[in-house]
């Protein structure tokens, strides 16, 4: 099935990048912000425990041996398995949005590949089928594909533009671009620069976030049949003067940078009766994140540049410091009950440490991925 997939979007490459002749595609949005974008390392877990996590293995992305992995955990299962789509080369970035038991996963650009291939899966990623693909390709941003109600899906591409995809990415709209979104009330007075994530609300309704050039302004609009309005919180009074960006935004919350440089810092945002409810900043400092993740409960997890590790158990709680992270962490995985696990990936070894009594990480589990090197090349 694998095998057929990876065949079936082979085969849609060649026709749609001209006969697999066209130039290297640019691994960046076209649109502009002050601050990099966010790290493509992710993990998401469910309330029942099923999850999924991004990273990258192998070696040098300057010379392309860098190979972006999916790892899949399975719903009561303590276990991790690779999950990767076959058949395409994933140098430039995966993505992943989950919706009901389903998984879609995106290819973004690399080398002569100019459009995102998206492929399906309903088993845990044990058999894959061609969805999308999405023309242009993906923004550089985890939350450029989400997942919604009865098979919709919205992309962000580079080329600064969201689109509605319907069948499970078969068909698509354009949903709204930059030049769309600043000419109404809400973009205009955000001062939209760019778009940096999707998702779908709670009730279904289209979200777009972005950066903002207006100090002080989260740039969240949510689609009111057909009319998009702000939907963002208010950064707190400290940082009404600062530059604002999202990096994250999912149905059960948002991660928002305010500031810039050494005085960078996240705040996590969650939906709440009447508004929004918001954690104390974090600071993230100029070298930013790592990898970002979201767990059951609305808890969050990041990774900073440094290495460090901060989660938050979700509205209400307060940032938490974890002990010294294992070598070559590359993100956090959150479970039920409070469960944190550290994933590491050097070269071609996946390993998960599990965090015991809040003190110490334990080995739980260590994969073996066959790494291309010279493949992309």
């Amino acid at each position: 099935m694998r095998a057929a997939w990876g065949r079936a979007v082979a085969a849609a490459a060649c026709v749609l990048a001209a006969g697999c002749a066209s130039g290297p595609a640019s691994t960046r949005p076209a649109t502009a912000g002050p601050a990099a974008p966010p790290p493509l390392a992710t993990a998401s877990t469910g309330a029942a425990g099923a999850g999924w996590a991004i990273v990258e293995m192998g070696g040098s992305a300057a010379q392309e041996d860098n190979f972006w992995e999916l790892f899949v955990r399975p719903a009561a299962s303590a276990a991790w398995r690779l999950a990767t789509p076959a058949g395409v080369a994933d140098n430039g970035g995966l993505e992943a949005a989950g919706t009901g038991g389903s998984l879609v996963a995106g290819f973004r650009p690399s080398q002569d590949l100019a459009f995102s291939p998206l492929a399906a899966t309903h088993d845990d990623g044990a058999s894959w089928a061609a969805a999308g693909p999405v023309t242009p390709g993906l923004a550089d941003a985890p939350d450029a594909l989400a997942a919604g109600p009865g098979g919709q899906l919205i992309a962000l591409t580079s080329e600064g533009t969201a689109e509605l995809g319907a069948d499970t990415g078969n068909a698509w709209t354009r949903l709204a671009s930059v030049q769309t979104l600043l000419a109404t009330p809400a973009g205009h007075t955000c001062g939209l620069t760019g778009l940096t994530a999707a998702s779908f609300g709670p009730s279904g309704v289209p979200m777009l976030a972005g950066t903002c050039s207006r100090p002080g302004t989260v740039g969240i609009f949510a689609d009111h049949g057909g009319t998009w309005r702000a939907a963002g919180p208010a950064v707190p009074p400290a940082l009404a003067g600062a530059d604002t960006g999202v990096l994250r935004l999912t149905t059960s919350g948002a991660l928002l940078r305010a500031g810039s440089g050494a005085a960078a810092s996240l705040i996590a945002a969650w939906p709440a009766a009447g508004g929004w409810a918001q954690s104390a900043p974090l600071r993230i400092g100029a070298n930013g994140l790592r990898a970002t993740s979201f767990g059951p409960g609305q808890a969050v997890a990041v990774v900073l540049a440094d290495g460090q590790g901060e989660t938050l158990s979700g509205p209400g709680s307060s940032w938490h410091a974890l002990p010294r992270l294992p070598a070559s962490a590359a993100a956090l995985a959150l479970g039920p009950g409070g469960q944190v696990d550290a994933l590491t990936a050097k070269a071609g070894t996946f390993a998960d440490w599990r965090l015991v009594a809040g003190a110490r990480w334990r080995l739980a589990q260590t994969v073996h991925v066959t790494i291309p090197y010279g493949s992309s090349s």
